[in-house]
């Protein structure tokens, strides 16, 4: 069992929602050096989440999208993305939240995604994932039972970079917290991503696991993110969804030539 207190970090979470909220509309983005965008709500938030952990779990090490690194090596590492979505909180877009993830030896153990504007907190812990305290599943609908009403969550390149198959919708979110926590719900089907680091994937991945969910390689290798906990973006293309599932959406996704 992980010692970590799920109600505290959530009402850190909150916290640092009421700022976002505060900003959202007004913040103007800077261009880091990879030309993501950057806002003071991103620096912010992150500056406070990294000073609760450390003080909270000082033992543990800190990984976070605005430059955050510490002790990266340790059994316990948390990785933070503070604005998971900051190209869409910048335009006005209202699918973005902020993610928390704990790894263990480099596996999500333990995560959080709180989306301020609609005040949905996902999270998971021990085995064991929620929606606002409901419990999680995943759809394990078989590929022949899917129609024109389930979808599929999808980069925003993906018009550049996929071919696409799948009988159903596809939807891009702008969060990858986000896409993931659709499928720990049964809401998506799966979801295909492709330039995802550590701080986008450790929250979501852990709620997605505890909700019975699974991530492999496009090419059908199971994801390995202590790959990439030093912060490298994931090279190929990773699915996530039920076990069955993301072998099935391998048969309609493939990389453009």
């Amino acid at each position: 069992m992980i010692d970590i207190d799920i109600e505290e970090l959530c009402s850190w979470m909150r916290e640092c929602g009421n700022i976002a909220l505060r900003l959202f509309n007004r913040a103007r983005a800077q261009r880091k050096a990879d030309n993501s965008p950057v806002t003071e709500a991103d620096v912010a938030i992150e500056r406070i989440l990294v000073e609760r952990i450390a003080a909270r779990y000082p033992d543990h090490g800190i990984i976070g999208e605005e430059q955050t690194r510490f002790d990266i090596t340790k059994e316990y590492v948390w990785a933070l993305d503070p604005i998971d979505g900051t190209a869409s909180f910048v335009t006005g877009l209202p699918l973005w939240g902020i993610s928390i993830g704990l790894l263990h030896r480099g596996v999500p153990c333990a995560g959080l995604f709180y989306m301020p504007l609609t005040d949905d907190c996902y999270w998971a812990v021990d085995h064991h994932a929620f929606f606002n305290h409901q419990p999680l599943s995943v759809d394990t609908t078989p590929e022949q039972e899917w129609d024109s009403e389930d979808w599929l969550a999808i980069p925003s390149d993906a018009h550049r970079r996929l071919e696409i198959d799948f009988i159903g919708k596809t939807r891009s979110l702008g969060s990858v917290a986000a896409a993931l926590c659709y499928v720990a719900r049964g809401s998506a089907v799966g979801a295909v991503l492709t330039h995802a680091t550590i701080w986008d994937l450790a929250g979501g991945i852990a709620i997605l696991s505890a909700a019975g969910g699974i991530g492999i390689t496009l090419a059908g290798e199971p994801f390995n993110p202590a790959a990439v906990i030093d912060g490298r973006a994931v090279r190929e293309p990773l699915l996530f969804g039920a076990p069955g599932t993301v072998e099935a959406l391998r048969r309609h996704i493939r990389v453009r030539r």
